[in-house]
């Protein structure tokens, strides 16, 4: 994974050499949305097709509510079709 050691730190519990970039997307992806600076983001639109992005939004589960709430708003996704803004299990187990 040489070509993208600009994000191997984001990549803090994983052996980066062991991810792919395709098999691995939607893991990396997640990533970056959530902690990337702005280049590393840049990294991430110049490397990813935007339909691969949107879709890793809409069903991660790894992203947190600030996260998905910012991007859902950028690419115009509502909230109820992003599968971590839905109520919690934990919320459903523990009323």
């Amino acid at each position: 994974m040489a070509h993208c050691a600009a994000i191997q730190h984001l990549l803090w519990d994983v052996a980066a050499a062991d991810l792919d970039l395709e098999r691995h997307k939607a893991f990396i992806i997640a990533r970056v949305l959530q902690f990337g600076t702005p280049a590393e983001v840049r990294w991430l639109l110049a490397t990813y097709a935007e339909a691969d992005i949107i879709a890793t939004v809409r069903t991660s589960r790894n992203l947190d509510r600030r996260t998905a709430n910012f991007w859902s708003v950028h690419f115009g996704i509502p909230a109820e079709e992003i599968r971590c803004l839905q109520t919690s299990w934990l919320q459903d187990c523990f009323p």
